[in-house]
């Protein structure tokens, strides 16, 4: 599972499907064999904050690494917001982390409201999630963890299709 992975994330670095990454970093995240989560709390769009050990035992969750200059990013929403429609009620949470910079940062909630974007979607001013969860700062970059809290699947870039194989993923841990 783990050189799936790995390969799945290298072939769309390589194509180029996803933003620039804004940093250096050999993997992203955790791995897909860790069992130990690394914890953190952002504030989200809608003016409350989401902690990730909160949802952990609880929920599947779908960290996306995204920002709002980022043209993949925009093309992924939607599948996103579909995904997390189809699947919340079995226990998906979304969570979109911008990754935005201070210049851009004041545009995510308007993005969120215009976009109709539902699930939670919390600023990382700080880069924590980012430097946790996605080291290399690739965008759209998704960190998927099952309900113990391991990783089990990470995907660098978008390109139309890769929502097929996000959603077997997501059912097989639901």
């Amino acid at each position: 599972m783990w050189r799936m992975t790995a390969l799945g994330t290298a072939v769309g670095l390589a194509l180029g499907a996803g933003c620039a990454a804004a940093g250096a970093g050999a993997s992203g995240g955790q791995g897909a064999s860790s069992s130990a989560l690394a914890d953190f709390s952002l504030p989200n769009t809608a003016g409350g904050e989401v902690r990730l050990s909160e949802l952990v035992g609880k929920h599947v969750i779908y960290l996306d690494f995204w920002a709002t200059w980022c043209g993949p990013c925009g093309s992924e929403m939607p599948q996103l917001q579909r995904l997390y429609e189809t699947y919340k009620s079995q226990g998906l949470v979304v969570i979109g982390v911008s990754m935005d910079d201070p210049t851009t940062m004041g545009t995510v909630a308007a993005y969120v409201h215009r976009t109709g974007l539902t699930f939670p979607v919390v600023i990382d001013a700080d880069s924590r999630a980012t430097s946790l969860y996605n080291s290399t700062r690739s965008a759209p970059y998704g960190v998927l963890i099952d309900r113990s809290g391991r990783v089990v699947h990470e995907h660098a870039g978008y390109v139309s299709g890769d929502e097929v194989g996000l959603e077997a993923q997501i059912k097989a841990h639901l």
